[in-house]
């Protein structure tokens, strides 16, 4: 259940501060900070998600039963894909689940039977509850023993999982999808007696677990800021207008009362947290998509960015949704979205400022005298059993990463969520940790210094009753907690008239300054010559602070703001164009220009700021007249301004433009943000998309029109692509996928072909689809590319032979001289054109000298129950001679068919308990003997003893029939696509690829397949030097945790957190923990065919 709770640390803080290296499990990190588990007891609360500490030192906690369970998602339950891409708000999401819930979702899910009345159903996802709770120190040890509960009720049929908690000004903020909930205790008691929700309809998509609401941060400008998976959201604002972001992740943000709610920033996958910096930026390192070959993405996020993402991307190269073909086109990947800027990226997206490391979660901002001062303004990010430190500093308009510090490692789980505490330690949760390792943490410097205690003892008092002038002085303290607390102060008293003077006071120091301002703009406070004097201020900062108050108040009377668009700074330039956009500054659209031209699409930031403007300044008139504009980079901006504003028929115009990243981005503009009623109210965009399709073209913009010519469905749209396909010069990959266009002619579709998202497509005409068929189509049937002779054979399955094809295609399937590749798509082209033609050519291929067409034959024939005792006399053949071990595989499974069956599983059985079947085909015989011998009380009985002494067997024993006989081909899409095994997300092909896991360049030469199965089946067996976690009591006293680098006879390094190395002799050393690799256990994920395959991938890797 997801739960919150509190502990008083004032209170606790010098018991905690005296005995720190006394807690058991503590770990030594980068310049003397210490890890400190600080929570234990059985009966705590499990799993903890979110922690949030109140500056009176209240700590809460969240705690989760329902993830994953009563909250249905797509890796439980991916048959449900293609119904969650239709959804886009909560109701349609509860009045599906209402009315389909199935014991097959509930299965997969894992629901019991909750409310007790003996059948699980819908009404069992309304009964456990997500909790929050407080946590105390009962015996003042330092580490919390006691929790109290302060909230539940938690159950609804939507509710999903409680992730972060935020106390701000004596309220708790909580994320629970589908809502932002306020809890109040009104009382005192310590457990909240009022509840409201602030923000409902979040996650209307199914999609990904814990792609959740998270982080909850009060911003600069005393708003609530937070984040959203890419399950989107839906939400009915307290105006009463709805906000829709239904496929992307993004920031969100509205007053602490829930008012002027809006979308911050879009485009993310599943940003779990993020923070700002002193000057109000925020940062985050977004998640990967799971992609081979991809990275995590360290992205600023501005005003109105869009990062690139959507959720429909995922399903595009995964095993995890049973798509109807492998290759599937994926603009994320192939247009290289997830990529820093680079020439030729889609230009309406911000690109990453880096790709960045695996497995992000936590992410607090350091703000200032925090871990006595140590890492003062450098972002703190979890991830799979570190936490690092870094800076962000300014480069140009945007920013880049300065340093990257290890400073703590050796927590063997994820670092899930962080939050600094007002005593200056980091307090940090870890997922799901093993062994009884505690769930939270500290990260704490070895003392507390001065300048800590007096920070932990000012936020404890009472804001509100300090002096004005006092609260003047403290808007300049070191830690900007104190100085956003003393803001806040000042603006609930209304004190403008103080921060006005200290806002144009130059003689200032730059803090108090910015947070004056910051609280002019809380209270709403216009003034002309309050905007003149900062706008001409020496700060670079300050004028473009002084921008975004001015945006965000919608105040400029004297239009100061679009001259700041000339302004030298990039900084001041970007704040600009986005405060250009809100204010509706109508004379600013010559200075957008010339910035946009002057930047000339290299500075993505500043393009982006252009953009916001125009988009709130310009008609889609004046922005389509861009089209003859001389520069690549205004019309590139005019295309991304146009899309924000859904101008489809504007855009049209820009599809013919000289340029193929203006082209492209139009075309993409168009194409990509269709709804299902786009092309019925502009069906000359689509015609004009279909009429693009030429060699010459981008790939980006001929797959969409490929699709667009799909979904015309015509004479015209066939034969134009017939004609694309007859260009020799014509890449495979677009080859492919017009032929794919023309084979899925006569389906209809729910899904984009492009993208994946919900955007039916209709059937094509037959007629006009036959028609267009010529002799390009046929040729390419016996082209070399085994890929484009399938799918060309397949669009002939079509269309309607005539009776000398048919014969023709007969003589080539019995013509041993062509290749068996093409023959056996032939031969099953043939069953579906002729079938009583097929039934004589297949019975006569059951003899082919090809084993690949002679298994072909066998399965299409059985599949129709034809062929009968052929197929019958082919299998008895195959197990008494064949040599080919995937053929054989086939006959084995094949034996439930035939009269003889309890006899020839009876000698398989013998052969399998004597240890004489070959390892390739052990696993076949072991399912189809599990099947036949339900039948045959006698042969179940063998069995089951034989299995019941091989389960008392070591796990190598057990697993076995995994060592031989798999698919590579099926392996490599586990490795790659396998959405809970997710081996390309931790383990690289390649030395130089950074990830978790080692790289398995060359593992096949280096390690026996012996080797490859224990890694699988028994991960922690031997964990790869340099990969393995070992804690180090050494004989003086002291404790060490770290990387094992290297181990010999008498002595081991190890690689602490600050990177460096350390060597202990055996002599010193008075214990050593084993190594504890990161990697979960797939034998828990996979069953014994998968593993079998994925070891068959892995000893490929030469």
């Amino acid at each position: 259940m997801g739960m919150v709770f509190w502990v008083n640390i004032h209170m606790a803080v010098n018991v905690v501060a005296a005995s720190r290296t006394a807690v058991s499990g503590t770990l030594i990190g980068r310049d003397g900070l210490l890890a400190v588990p600080i929570m234990r007891g059985e009966f705590m609360p499990k799993p903890i998600m979110g922690v949030g500490i109140s500056y009176g030192g209240t700590v809460y906690v969240t705690e989760t039963v329902r993830q994953q369970r009563e909250e249905i998602s797509l890796i439980q339950a991916p048959f449900l894909h293609e119904k969650d891409m239709e959804l886009k708000s909560i109701k349609a999401k509860r009045e599906w689940i209402m009315e389909n819930y199935s014991p097959q979702i509930a299965v997969r899910q894992g629901v019991g039977d909750y409310n007790g009345d003996g059948k699980v159903d819908v009404r069992d996802l309304s009964v456990r509850s997500e909790k929050i709770y407080t946590l105390q120190d009962e015996n003042a040890d330092g580490v919390f023993d006691k929790a109290t509960l302060f909230a539940d009720g938690f159950n609804k049929v939507l509710t999903g999982v409680a992730h972060s908690v935020t106390p701000i000004d004596g309220h708790v903020y909580t994320t629970i999808i589908p809502d932002l909930w306020k809890l109040t205790d009104t009382d005192g008691d310590g457990v909240a007696d009022r509840r409201e929700s602030i923000a409902h309809g979040f996650a209307p998509h199914i999609g990904y677990g814990n792609h959740d609401l998270h982080s909850i941060v009060q911003g600069y400008d005393g708003k609530l800021y937070w984040s959203m998976g890419d399950r989107g959201l839906d939400v009915l604002t307290k105006k009463g207008t709805r906000v829709s972001n239904p496929h992307s992740g993004c920031i969100l943000r509205c007053n602490p009362d829930g008012s002027e709610f809006e979308v911050f920033a879009s485009g993310l996958r599943n940003c779990q947290y993020f923070d700002f910096d002193n000057n109000g930026n925020i940062f985050a390192v977004d998640h990967d998509a799971d992609f081979q070959g991809e990275r995590e993405r360290l992205v600023y996020l501005p005003e109105g960015s869009d990062s690139g993402w959507r959720m429909y991307y995922q399903y595009r190269n995964t095993t995890l949704v049973r798509a109807v073909r492998e290759d599937l086109y994926n603009p994320w990947l192939v247009e290289k979205m997830w990529l820093p800027f680079h020439e030729g990226q889609p230009s309406h997206l911000l690109p990453a400022i880096e790709n960045s490391w695996n497995a992000p979660a936590a992410f607090s901002f350091q703000p200032g005298t925090a871990l006595g001062g140590a890492y003062r303004d450098h972002f703190f990010l979890g991830g799979k059993g570190d936490i690092r430190a870094f800076r962000m500093v300014a480069d140009g308009a945007g920013f880049k990463r300065q340093g990257d510090y290890i400073l703590i490692q050796g927590l063997a789980s994820q670092v899930l969520t962080s939050t600094f505490g007002p005593d200056g330690r980091l307090y940090f949760t870890l997922w799901r940790p093993r062994g009884g390792m505690s769930q939270l943490w500290t990260l704490q410097a070895a003392t507390d210094t001065q300048k800590m205690i007096q920070v932990n003892a000012i936020l404890a008092k009472d804001f509100k009753k300090q002096t004005v002038d006092k609260l003047l002085e403290l808007l300049g303290h070191t830690d900007r907690r104190i100085r956003q607390q003393a803001q806040f102060a000042l603006v609930a008293r209304g004190e403008s008239k103080a921060m006005r003077v200290l806002a144009t006071d130059r003689k200032a120091e730059f803090f108090p300054r910015l947070h004056s301002l910051w609280g002019l703009g809380q209270l709403n406070y216009r003034d002309p010559h309050l905007l003149a004097v900062l706008c001409a201020d020496d700060s670079d900062e300050l004028r473009a602070q002084a921008a975004r108050w001015a945006g965000e108040l919608g105040f400029d009377p004297e239009n100061r703001i679009p001259l700041m668009l000339r302004d030298p700074s990039q900084r001041v330039r970007l704040m600009a164009g986005i405060a250009c956009g809100k204010l509706n500054s109508k004379n600013a659209l010559g200075a957008l220009e010339e910035l946009i031209v002057s930047a000339d699409n290299k500075e993505p930031v500043l393009r982006h700021a252009g953009v916001t403007g125009l988009v709130g300044v310009a008609t889609l008139r004046e922005l389509e007249n861009y089209v003859g504009h001389p520069s690549e980079a205004m019309r590139i901006a005019a295309v991304d301004a146009l899309r924000r504003l859904r101008g489809i028929k504007e855009l049209t115009v820009f599809i013919k433009d000289v340029s193929p990243q203006v082209m492209s981005d139009a075309v993409r503009a168009i194409y990509d943000e269709a709804e299902p009623q786009t092309f019925v109210e502009h069906p000359k965009s689509l015609a004009a998309i279909a009429a693009a399709l030429d060699p010459q073209h981008p790939a980006a913009v001929n797959v969409r029109a490929i699709a667009a010519n799909r979904r015309l469905g015509t004479f015209a749209s066939a034969k134009r692509i017939s004609g694309f396909l007859a260009n020799s010069n014509l890449g495979r990959a677009l080859r492919i996928e017009a032929l794919y266009a023309l084979e899925s002619w006569s389906q209809a579709s729910q899904l984009d072909p492009i993208d994946g998202r919900y955007f039916p497509v209709s059937r094509g005409d037959l007629d006009a689809l036959s028609a267009a068929i010529g002799p390009e189509i046929w040729s390419l049937a016996n082209d070399t590319d085994e890929k484009v002779s399938q799918r060309a054979i397949a669009v002939l399955q079509g269309i309607n032979p005539n009776q000398a094809q048919r014969d023709q295609v007969a003589r080539f399937v019995l013509d041993e001289r062509q290749r068996s590749a093409v023959r056996k798509e032939w031969l099953r082209w043939l069953r579906k054109r002729d079938l009583a033609l097929f039934t004589s050519v297949g019975v006569k291929v059951l003899n082919s000298k090809s084993p690949e067409l002679r298994m072909v034959a066998a399965q299409e024939l059985t599949e129709v129950e034809l062929g009968g005792s052929s197929v019958n006399n082919y299998v008895l053949a195959t197990l008494k001679k064949s040599s080919d071990i995937v053929e054989l595989q086939q006959a084995i499974k094949m034996i439930p068919r035939l009269s003889s069956k309890k006899y020839i599983i009876e000698q398989l059985i013998k052969e399998l308990i004597a240890g004489r079947i070959a390892p390739e085909i052990q696993l076949e015989v072991l399912e189809t003997a599990t099947t036949i011998t339900r039948e045959y009380t006698d042969l179940k009985v063998q069995m089951d003893q034989y299995n019941h002494s091989i389960n008392k067997q070591d796990i190598m024993t057990r697993y076995g029939v995994a060592l031989k006989g798999g698919s590579a081909e099926k392996g490599r899409g586990i490795f790659f696509g396998h959405a809970q095994a997710q081996c390309s997300k931790c383990h690289a092909l390649k030395q130089v690829d950074k990830q978790v896991g080692p790289s398995l360049e060359g593992i096949a030469k280096r390690h026996s397949r012996e080797y490859l199965l224990q890694s699988i089946v028994d991960p922690q067996a031997e964990i790869t030097l340099g990969y393995g976690i070992v804690t180090v009591q050494l004989a003086e006293g002291r404790t060490v945790s770290g990387t094992l680098i290297s181990k010999v006879e008498n002595s081991i390094t190890v690689k602490l957190p600050d990177s460096s190395l350390e060597s202990f002799a055996a002599s010193e050393i008075k214990s050593q923990s084993k190594p504890v690799g990161t990697m979960p256990d797939p034998k828990t994920i996979l069953n014994l065919r998968q593993i079998r395959d994925l070891v068959a991938y892995l000893a490929t890797m030469n």
